[in-house]
Parts: C-alpha cells; structure tokens; sequence
C-alpha cells in the first residue's frame, strides 16, 4: 500500500511543475512518487485552477481569501523580522 499525501502537498508540488517548470521525471524522483501520480496531481491542480482552486480546498471567485492570507503571513514575517532584528542588536553589543 501506497503511501497517502494530503491534498496541500499534491497542489504545492503541481505548482512546482505547472508555474515553475519544474520536470515532473525528476520531481517524481525526489518526493518518491510515481511518475503517473504526479502527473494525475498536475492535471488535477491545472483543472482546479481553471475552476478557482484554492490550495487548502476551497473555491475562491473574488480572491480576497488569498488576499487576506497572504497579507497575514506578510504580517507575521515582519513581525519575526523585528524581533530577530532586536535579538541581534542585543548579542552584538559589546560589554561596557
């Protein structure tokens, strides 16, 4: 039996062939999946574009959920940002 990928992973390795053109041989080969399989991932994830796919499953028309993500991910990085920027003002002061 076969091992079971959950529905995010097959749509970010799609993408990996579809917008970044990446080869479905080689990528197949270093996830240890089956050429057929991959190819059934990227047919699904094109078909599911066309229809508005989100990659977590949902349909998305207006694009405001991708939108509203992408900007509360922007968020959370800089916040991290601030504070490693912070911790290594305070590692690289010198000693009085």
């Amino acid at each position: 039996m076969g091992k079971h990928h959950d529905k995010e992973f097959k749509m970010h390795v799609a993408r990996l062939v579809v917008e970044e053109g990446r080869k479905t041989k080689e990528l197949s080969e270093e996830i240890n999946v089956s050429l057929q399989t991959l190819r059934n991932w990227v047919n699904t994830y094109k078909e599911k574009s066309k229809e508005g796919y989100k990659a977590d499953g949902n349909l998305n028309c207006s694009g405001t959920n991708i939108t509203n993500e992408k900007d509360k991910i922007i968020k959370s990085l800089k916040e991290e940002n601030e504070i490693l920027k912070k911790a290594m003002h305070i590692l690289v002061k010198e000693p009085k």
